[in-house]
């Protein structure tokens, strides 16, 4: 129901059948209220009408409302759907008049899938959304921004108390034209990780620059170790490309202006050329890189690392708690997080988030109402959701007070390094997203498959491969 309301009353009204406030008296009160107070006023009415007169007229006074059921269709990828589901089980048990069903698809059919869903017109209030698909979803009119609705309804904390705890990779991820779309789910760094052990032991300090990541993997392959740095390439996901932008973000690439022209250009120099010319020279030059970079996915590099076939990666971070997790990596407890090489320092942050639709938007204000507690549940700064991905699978969050939690700060240490949080906190703070226009998606699809890979496989040459990526950039962005 909403908070409050603008209108005023000069004596008692009826109660509203709209959604909006009534007044007992004078007295504003929310229609849930209302409710209430009316159920009260029946019971004593009914009782004097008993008295007075009979009972007949006690059937014809106003009884209390039975709760309104709201069903709320969420969509998600598939990513730990048991966990989601006992998450969800978890708020239905505190909000026993909200149905939430679930529907997953594959993270590789995700976007495609919702874009179907949301053009059938299938019923979808609240979704996983990603900094990638959001200013398509949003210009298409198909998820609508929370902060224009947030205050209007009963919530714990004000909208503006959870935007100012936000890391400002993670408010630009959820932003669009202006407004702020959704809560995070899941806010994360593409970071460098290595095994420390093995760094010892072979008298490598954690590398400053790419310069230091070439020495220190030859150093390890004049050891024995014939892929000391390992990488997953297939094309096939965003993941692909931001592992290597990253990486060229350390060296200070930024990718596109701001208004959408490619900030980038062909020559050594360079920061996006000259971090892609490393990783062709690395799989094919210095062979540091392993060269089935097609055939593997992140969950086969952090298999790899635990065996010991690799001491240094670049990945998403969460990554990293997996190769720390005892009972799982042989290696459990070696593994640890590094600042992102480069004279900047700055690794790419992102955030997937959770979005309320134009769907639940159009569906009234029980069903926004209860989209709003649903988000704010699984995506407030003090969730027990936000925890939960935290300290069981160490995933990213895109706030700043949940590292004064001991718990999370325990488990950050844990899973990504001793003294892991001074890092995590600092890569955050110089963290950066990218700007995301309509057609990013289109232009990232083109970037991995018709030149990033080619340049990999030495089919053209870095020049080509770069020149095409802003050739094809300019083009979509004059379209």
């Amino acid at each position: 129901m909403k908070k409050k309301e603008n209108s005023s009353s000069d004596g008692p009204e009826k109660l509203a059948q709209d959604g909006k406030t009534v007044s007992f008296f004078d007295k504003k009160v929310t229609r849930r209220e209302a409710l209430s107070t009316a159920g009260k006023a029946a019971i004593v009415v009914g009782a004097a009408v008993v008295v007075g007169g009979g009972a007949y007229a006690a059937y014809n006074v106003l009884q209390p409302a039975k709760p309104k059921v709201v069903s709320l269709g969420f969509t998600a990828w598939d990513y730990a759907v048991s966990t989601v589901q006992g998450n969800i089980d978890k708020f239905q048990t505190l909000n026993p008049n909200v149905k939430v069903t679930m529907t997953n698809f594959a993270y590789s059919d995700y976007q495609s899938s919702m874009a179907q869903r949301f053009t059938a017109g299938t019923p979808t209030h609240v979704t996983y959304d990603g900094e990638d698909w959001l200013a398509q979803w949003a210009s298409s009119g198909w998820v609508v921004p929370l902060q224009d609705y947030w205050d209007r309804f009963q919530t714990k904390k004000k909208f503006s108390d959870y935007v100012s705890d936000m890391v400002p990779f993670a408010r630009d991820s959820m932003t669009y034209k202006g407004k702020i779309y959704g809560l995070p789910y899941y806010s994360d760094t593409f970071n460098l990780m290595y095994n420390n052990k093995i760094f010892a032991d072979n008298g490598i300090e954690v590398p400053k620059d790419w310069t230091d990541v070439t020495n220190a993997a030859l150093k390890l392959k004049t050891g024995g170790m014939k892929f000391p740095y390992l990488q997953s390439f297939q094309g096939l996901s965003p993941f692909d490309f931001y592992q290597f932008f990253s990486g060229a973000m350390g060296r200070g690439a930024t990718l596109l202006d701001a208004s959408g022209n490619p900030n980038f250009n062909p020559s050594a120099g360079d920061p996006f050329f000259d971090q892609l010319k490393w990783l062709a020279d690395g799989v094919n030059k210095d062979k540091i890189i392993n060269t089935d970079y097609t055939a593997v996915i992140e969950s086969d590099v952090v298999t790899k690392m635990g065996a010991g076939e690799g001491a240094m990666t670049l990945l998403a971070k969460y990554n990293l708690a997996a190769m720390n997790a005892s009972g799982t990596s042989p290696r459990a407890g070696q593994f640890s997080l590094g600042l992102m090489p480069g004279k900047t320092n700055v690794a790419y942050g992102f955030a997937k988030m959770y979005n309320m639709t134009k769907i639940a938007a159009n569906a009234g204000d029980d069903t926004i109402q209860d989209c709003i507690t649903y988000i704010e549940y699984f995506g407030a700064n003090d969730s027990p959701v936000l925890k939960r991905w935290a300290v069981e699978n160490g995933l990213g969050f895109g706030y700043v007070s949940p590292f004064n939690d001991p718990e999370i700060s325990a488990s950050i240490d844990k899973q990504y390094g001793q003294n892991a949080v001074a890092t995590v906190k600092q890569q955050f703070s110089i963290a950066k997203g990218l700007s995301h226009p309509v057609w990013f998606g289109q232009w990232l699809d083109f970037a991995n498959k018709e030149a990033i890979l080619p340049a990999l496989r030495q089919d053209i040459t870095v020049e080509v491969a770069v020149d095409k990526m802003s050739k094809k950039a300019t083009a979509l962005n004059q379209a």
